[in-house]
């Protein structure tokens, strides 16, 4: 619990936890969903799991793969809904439990234990306390990390994702030739996206301020509805926002900016009726700056902004 109050960084405390819980109700196996709310309704996001065998217990973080986007089972289902935040079930000789993380009703992330026995009280109380540090460091981590308006990423996060994202641009491009990479999708390539709301001046003068943040609110709604979880998602200020794409071929990437473009589109907001937006996307090439990249995803924008709005535009 010591060592967990004083990590805020998400992967390192996701670890941590887990391994933590598993040590403390002997399990054998472990794993951590986010939980997400979309217009598809309650969807898990796996982000890692946690085994024990002979060797010792070992975590295997997929937070930076494919994300597996799951939906949620009965035992699951109960523990998000029920007041003590966890719940139990015998299955054959073994039990498995499942906690919530979060207030009530509005958990943030699951845990799922597979464990011989069925664990005692006072070890569950255990748990809670490893529980309450690890919610308590992520929520100062969300305080200095997220846009207070929106909850995406904010400007002061971009520095150091976009230096991953080129990392991980770079890897693939070493990769291409290895075979054993190419099942993975870790040889496809990488994208940079720069999304602004069409007129936005305009919804603010005509609507009002408060109308204009609803327009931002559900506008990032938007984004976390079409975009993959392990997408990273920036509201960059104001109207405008940044995507980071990993690992997506080339024929498709435009597709997946155009329905979200749609999406925008075809969505009816509040007061304001209909609200497009235009995007520029370019290709994570190592062997330009990110200064660069950016420039050229802004100039794509740029484009699309220029030749009529509501478009995708690619700097290629």
């Amino acid at each position: 619990a010591e060592a967990l109050s004083r990590l805020q960084a998400p992967a390192e405390a996701q670890s941590t936890l887990a391994l933590g819980v598993q040590a403390a109700l002997e399990a054998y196996s472990v794993l951590l969903y986010r939980v997400h709310f979309s217009t598809r309704g309650l969807g898990l996001a796996l982000l890692g799991w946690g085994l024990s065998d002979e060797g010792g217990a070992r975590w295997e973080d997929i937070s930076m793969h494919d994300q597996l986007d799951l939906g949620c089972d009965p035992l699951l289902g109960e523990a998000l809904s029920s007041p003590r935040a966890f719940a139990v079930a015998r299955e054959s000789d073994r039990a498995r439990i499942a906690f919530a993380i979060g207030p009530l009703g509005e958990a943030k992330w699951l845990l799922e234990v597979h464990s011989m026995h069925r664990p005692e009280r006072q070890l569950l109380k255990a748990v809670g306390v490893l529980l309450q540090c690890f919610e308590n460091g992520q929520r100062v981590w969300e305080y200095a990390n997220l846009d207070t308006l929106t909850r995406l990423l904010n400007r002061k996060t971009f520095d150091t994702n976009f230096e991953q994202l080129i990392a991980l641009a770079e890897r693939a491009e070493r990769s291409t030739n290895d075979r054993r990479s190419e099942s993975t999708g870790a040889t496809m390539p990488c994208w940079l996206g720069v999304l602004d709301i069409d007129h936005f001046k305009r919804i603010n003068d005509n609507f009002g301020h408060l109308f204009g943040d609803e327009v931002l609110l559900l506008f990032a709604e938007r984004m976390r509805s079409c975009f993959r979880v392990q997408d990273k998602l920036f509201r960059f200020g104001g109207e405008e926002f940044v995507v980071m794409i990993r690992h997506v071929r080339e024929d498709h990437v435009k597709g997946i900016f155009e329905r979200f473009r749609l999406s925008v589109e075809r969505y009816d907001f509040p007061q304001v009726g209909q609200v497009t937006c235009s995007v520029g996307y370019t290709r994570i090439d190592p062997a330009y700056t990110p200064a660069e990249l950016l420039g050229r995803a802004d100039a794509a924008l740029y484009y699309a902004k220029e030749h009529g709005r509501n478009q995708v535009g690619s700097f290629d």
